[in-house]
């Protein structure tokens, strides 16, 4: 018994010693003072940061979570595999695109006119024929006539024509124009005599003239064809020159031809008697000085004269010479009549052939101003205003 407190009592003694004796010892004294003054710390640390952060009333901070720690081998982040590049497919290529079209040109390809004009009736083709007769030239009180260029019968008022027409255009430059239009084709009444009309004496044979009445007015159904080349252009201004032609028909609106004959000897009268006042291819301006009578027909000779109260004449006067009722300027178409009027052309159409040359103004390709002339049955001047709409 004594022995043993006596180890005890030598141990508790000598350990301070053997501690402070052996290195290894006291090292080991040192790291677990320094271990257990680091977890004092720490567990301080974690204390207050509680206290701070957590108002939790203090029963419930003891509480087990349901979740549980993870253990140290979750928490390592499994290192993922690196991405394959992407691999992008090689772009296909896009087909040429083809050239562009040439810009073709614009323009209005529908229009409507009115057309309108002067119209001059082609004596002069029969004057080489004639010694004495009239035509329509609107040159005033004095018309020439025949070889002799003798002054006959007063114009009163010019030929005319006026109408409508659609245009289509078929190219900037190429025209097709369908049209109706009335033309006034007229002469005015004159004594007509043909050149082979002669006595012995090479002289004009005066009462073997006839009064002829012209008047081929029609109506006329034509086509005409019409290329322009343009000498100025602008965006707002265009002036083109061209030419052209057409055909058609007319049909006769007017009364044709229509003769009467003057009667022999040529002879005057205003009151049923005979005057000798028709003396010369002049005088047949005047119809009181040259008066259409009746006169035995050579083919004829046994025909019986007009009867008595059949003329305008007989009406004022016993009227001996037979004589129709006349002015300077014209006579009685009943009169006329009496006296054996005949219808010398009798045609209810009459083609047509228009020849032309034209210069056009346009504006905005919209509006145009058109002069034309040519021949259509006839010398025409005139021209139309057109109106252009449509697609371009």
């Amino acid at each position: 018994m004594r022995r043993s407190a006596l180890a005890v009592a030598c141990v508790f003694v000598l350990a301070p010693q053997l501690a402070l004796a052996n290195p290894y010892a006291r090292a080991s004294s040192l790291w677990a003072q320094a271990a257990a003054t680091q977890t004092t710390t720490t567990t301080t640390t974690t204390t207050t940061t509680q206290e701070t952060t957590t108002t939790q009333p203090a029963g419930d901070q003891w509480k087990p979570t349901s979740s549980k720690a993870p253990k140290s081998n979750e928490l390592e982040e499994t290192p993922q595999p690196e991405p394959a590049p992407e691999v992008k497919p090689e772009p296909t290529p896009e087909p040429a695109a083809p050239p562009p079209e040439p810009e073709k040109p614009k323009w209005t390809r529908h229009g409507f006119g009115i057309r309108g004009g002067i119209s001059i009736i082609p004596t002069w083709a029969v004057r080489g024929y004639v010694q004495s007769m009239t035509n329509a030239l609107c040159r005033g009180d004095s018309i020439p006539g025949g070889k002799f260029g003798a002054g006959l019968t007063r114009v009163e008022g010019c030929n005319f024509y006026i109408g409508g027409e659609y245009i289509y255009r078929f190219s900037k430059n190429f025209d097709i124009v369908p049209a109706v239009a009335y033309h006034r084709l007229k002469a005015p009444d004159g004594l007509w005599l043909d050149d082979s009309e002669r006595d012995a004496n090479g002289n004009p044979n005066l009462g073997a003239a006839d009064y002829t009445q012209v008047n081929f007015s029609f109506v006329a159904l034509q086509v005409d064809f019409i290329g322009r080349g343009t000498i100025v252009e602008t965006p707002d201004f265009a002036f083109q020159l061209g030419g052209g032609g057409g055909l058609g028909l007319g049909i006769i609106t007017g009364k044709g031809l229509w003769q009467t004959p003057l009667g022999s000897p040529a002879v005057g009268s205003t009151d049923g008697n005979p005057q000798a006042t028709c003396n010369s291819i002049a005088d047949y301006s005047d119809f009181t000085k040259c008066t259409p009578h009746w006169s035995p027909d050579p083919d004829n000779p046994g025909a019986p004269p007009p009867a008595q109260g059949s003329l305008a004449l007989d009406q004022t006067g016993m009227n001996p010479g037979r004589f129709a009722k006349c002015t300077k300027d014209g006579c009685n178409e009943a009169d006329l009549n009496v006296l054996g009027r005949e219808k010398g052309i009798n045609l209810p159409v009459i083609p047509i052939v228009n020849l032309l040359l034209t210069a056009r103004f346009l504006i905005k390709d919209t509006f145009g101003i058109n002069l034309t002339g040519g021949w259509n049955t006839g010398f025409y001047f005139g021209g139309s205003l057109q109106y252009f709409f449509g697609s371009r």
